[in-house]
C-alpha cells in the first residue's frame, strides 16, 4: 500500500497558515490638543498631545517621530512655549464649520432673493391685469371711507390708469 503525501502536505500548509499571525493594519492613534481621539495611517504632527498607538509598538505613551529622533534631551527639558504673534490656524473642524455657515448663509440669501423675485412677479402680473382691465373699460370700483364700493367715473378711471402705468414703470421693468 502506498500512501499519498498530498493530504499530509495540505495539512502542514494549513497548520502553518493558521499559526502565522495575520498582518496587522498599520495605524496611529493619539489624542489631539482638544482631547479628540484621532486614528490615522500617518504619524501625528507636533500638535498631538499623546500618541497611544504607533505601528509596530505596544500601547502606551509615545512622542511623535520627529520628537523621538531629537533625543532624550528634548524629552527631559521641553522648550518653553514661544509667544506667537500669528493667530493659531483653525482646526479642520473649525474650518469646516466656518465653510458650512458661509454656505448656509449664501443658500438662505439665494432663497430670499428667489422668493422676493417670485412675489414681485406675482404683484407685477396683478398690476398688469388691473391696468389692462382699466384700459379695456371694465367696470372698476374703489373702497370708500365707509368701506362701501364707489365705482370710478371717467376722470377717476383716467387718473387710475396713469397711476397704474407709473407703478408698472417704476416696479416692473
Amino acid at each position: 500500500m502506498q500512501r499519498s503525501s498530498a493530504p499530509c502536505l495540505l495539512a502542514a500548509a494549513l497548520a502553518a497558515a493558521l499559526a502565522s499571525p495575520a498582518p496587522a493594519l498599520a495605524y496611529w492613534q493619539w489624542r489631539d490638543a482638544n482631547g479628540h481621539m484621532v486614528y490615522s495611517d500617518v504619524p501625528p504632527s507636533t500638535a498631538a498631545a499623546r500618541v497611544l498607538r504607533a505601528p509596530g509598538r505596544h500601547a502606551g505613551d509615545f512622542l511623535p517621530v520627529h520628537a523621538a529622533q531629537a533625543g532624550d534631551a528634548a524629552i527631559a527639558a521641553p522648550a518653553p512655549a514661544k509667544a506667537s504673534t500669528k493667530p493659531a490656524a483653525p482646526t479642520p473642524e473649525e474650518a469646516f464649520q466656518k465653510r458650512r455657515e458661509a454656505s448656509l448663509k449664501a443658500a438662505a440669501e439665494d432663497t430670499r432673493k428667489e422668493t422676493e423675485a417670485a412675489e414681485r412677479a406675482v404683484r407685477c402680473a396683478q398690476l398688469r391685469n388691473y391696468a389692462t382691465g382699466l384700459q379695456q373699460g371694465m367696470r372698476a370700483a374703489v373702497a370708500g371711507p365707509d368701506g362701501s364700493l364707489q365705482h370710478l367715473n371717467s376722470e377717476q378711471r383716467q387718473a387710475e390708469i396713469l397711476k397704474t402705468s407709473a407703478n408698472l414703470e417704476k416696479h416692473c421693468n
